[in-house]
């Protein structure tokens, strides 16, 4: 009798953990697409400006790297399937137009900022700014050798100097607010 009431609580915490986890993952997926929605169209490129790497950057420190992988995924996911997540619903190709490398780049920014969160540099405002400025990087390097597929003329100029100042006032918004919720919650566990 008693084991079978072990058994049940187990069963019933992992059960809750799994709709928590898909709750999140949802919740970031959301948020993702709310963020796809802040668009600037551009004139001379194909690639808008978006609060999407502000919002990828927000998963990746705070969710780490396996859940914020899963968000990234489910987003990228639904994006395809046609839900309106990317601004525009139906379903898409969507590796199949200029900007499908920096949703490339999104897996990987997740994968950097939540291992090296997971390994405390999330709790740095220094760090925290070397994690995304490396992120970012990485995000630019599939972005603009995909892009590169798809228009004529200077990629550099298309798909990264207009962005530059922009992703720097994303950085400082992140680094500003994540180690300081994280140092908040610090202080309520002592």
């Amino acid at each position: 009798m008693r084991e079978n009431i072990l058994i049940n609580k187990i069963i019933k915490e992992k059960n809750e953990s799994i709709v928590t986890e898909l709750l999140l993952i949802v919740f970031g997926a959301i948020f993702l697409g709310m963020t796809a929605r802040i668009t600037i169209m551009l004139p001379f490129t194909p690639v808008p400006i978006t609060g999407q790497t502000f919002g990828v950057l927000m998963i990746g420190l705070v969710y780490g790297r396996k859940l914020g992988l899963k968000t990234i995924g489910a987003y990228i996911a639904a994006g395809m399937a046609g839900l309106p997540l990317f601004g525009t619903a139906g379903p898409s190709l969507l590796f199949l137009k200029p900007t499908g490398g920096y949703l490339i780049g999104y897996v990987f920014m997740v994968l950097i900022c939540g291992y090296l969160t997971e390994k405390g540099w999330g709790k740095s405002y220094v760090k925290t700014l070397a994690m995304m400025l490396l992120a970012e990087t990485v995000m630019y390097f599939f972005g603009l050798i995909h892009l590169s597929f798809f228009v004529k003329g200077n990629v550099l100029e298309m798909g990264l100097y207009p962005f530059i100042i922009g992703d720097l006032v994303k950085m400082a918004l992140v680094t500003f607010s994540v180690p300081s919720v994280w140092k908040a919650v610090d202080s309520f566990k002592k």
